[in-house]
């Protein structure tokens, strides 16, 4: 679990994926780690979901090759967040796992997660991917998305006003 540009983004998958990787190279971007590895999610009083670490492992990751690190001492005091609203779910698949992938984002996704839907994005690794920059900019486009700015939505209002531009420039409708 981190906090991506203030939006709470649960990283899930099977694993080696990469989803603690992916987590420590978004701490490096300057981004902060709630949890790896256990998080532990409730509802508050206004029927948020709230994410946490266990007290024990909290702000450690297990970094495979590494070992153990304590993510504060390496990066700061700003790297970490006691806790975090869940805000979005990054799945991390295996590409034969991601049946018909909507490429235009289009297709709404969402988590059931304590009875509460949340948005989900499915991400297909593979090697080569950069999940950081992924995940990173799943998470700003999210807080775009909550502003109203469908950037998929506005591709497609500006190639039927091309189009409808083009049929009248030619005496058509």
């Amino acid at each position: 679990m981190v906090e991506v540009a203030g939006i709470g983004v649960l990283i899930e998958g099977a694993a080696g994926l990469g989803k603690s990787e992916t987590g420590l190279g978004l701490v490096k971007r300057g981004h902060a780690l709630v949890a790896d590895d256990l998080t532990v999610l409730r509802l508050d009083s206004a029927g948020k979901i709230i994410a946490s670490s266990m007290p024990t492992t909290r702000f450690f990751m297990e970094i495979r090759g590494l070992g153990i690190i304590y993510v504060p001492s390496i990066f700061g005091i700003s790297s970490v967040r006691g806790e975090k609203e869940l805000n979005l779910v990054a799945t991390l698949r295996r590409p034969d796992q991601v049946e018909d992938l909507d490429r235009s984002g289009m297709t709404e996704l969402y988590r059931n997660i304590l009875g509460r839907d949340i948005p989900q994005i499915l991400i297909p690794v593979a090697p080569g991917r950069d999940l950081v920059n992924l995940v990173e900019t799943a998470a700003q486009d999210f807080k775009l998305r909550q502003m109203g700015n469908f950037a998929a939505v506005r591709l497609d209002e500006q190639i039927k006003e091309h189009h409808l531009a083009l049929a009248q420039k030619r005496g058509l409708k």
